[in-house]
């Protein structure tokens, strides 16, 4: 039949195989990109790693400071906050410390409410150490906590205490973290 289908087929210009996956220069070339973001990215990742240390442990301080207020206010007797090693001893103001401790007022052996480690690579100095708080809210005295990151990534943070008893958080200068 000579009328029908006498149109003969072009090749296709661009022949069809089949797509199995990548080629091993494809996947190496797309290893190399996910490395190269993957390096640009990992100094952030360890600066917010920093901060966010920091931070937890300012948050620990903060309510630490709270919680002693509020069990001297609770049980009518002084209590005390301080910079403590890992046996739970009270540091003198300004020696660096990766705990703290508070405790209550009860003659020669103090009752201990609490005993924290911060995060690892945090440290804190009291500028007074301890931190007293009277039965009637009131502190027994003004003190500044500094919280240090021992890699010196994250900037320093002071937790305020004012004689009213009452904390906040602020910032503190580079040369607080010696």
């Amino acid at each position: 039949m000579p009328g029908r289908n006498t149109m003969r087929r072009m090749p296709h210009p661009f022949p069809r195989k089949s797509n199995r996956g990548v080629t091993l220069v494809e996947l190496c070339f797309g290893m190399t990109i996910l490395v190269l973001l993957a390096g640009l990215a990992a100094p952030s990742f360890r600066a917010s790693a920093r901060v966010a240390a920091v931070r937890a442990g300012t948050y620990e301080l903060l309510a630490g400071l709270q919680q002693t207020r509020g069990a001297s206010i609770l049980e009518s007797r002084p209590a005390f906050l301080c910079p403590s090693d890992a046996d739970g001893t009270c540091l003198p103001a300004a020696q660096a410390s990766t705990s703290w401790q508070a405790s209550l007022e009860a003659g020669a052996n103090p009752a201990q409410l609490e005993h924290h480690a911060l995060p690892a690579g945090v440290t804190v100095r009291a500028s007074r150490s301890p931190l007293r708080f009277w039965p009637d809210a009131l502190a027994a005295s003004t003190g500044t906590l500094t919280i240090c990151d021992v890699q010196r990534v994250a900037p320093p943070r002071a937790i305020v205490l004012s004689l009213s008893g009452r904390a906040r958080i602020a910032t503190a200068p580079a040369t607080a973290c010696p």
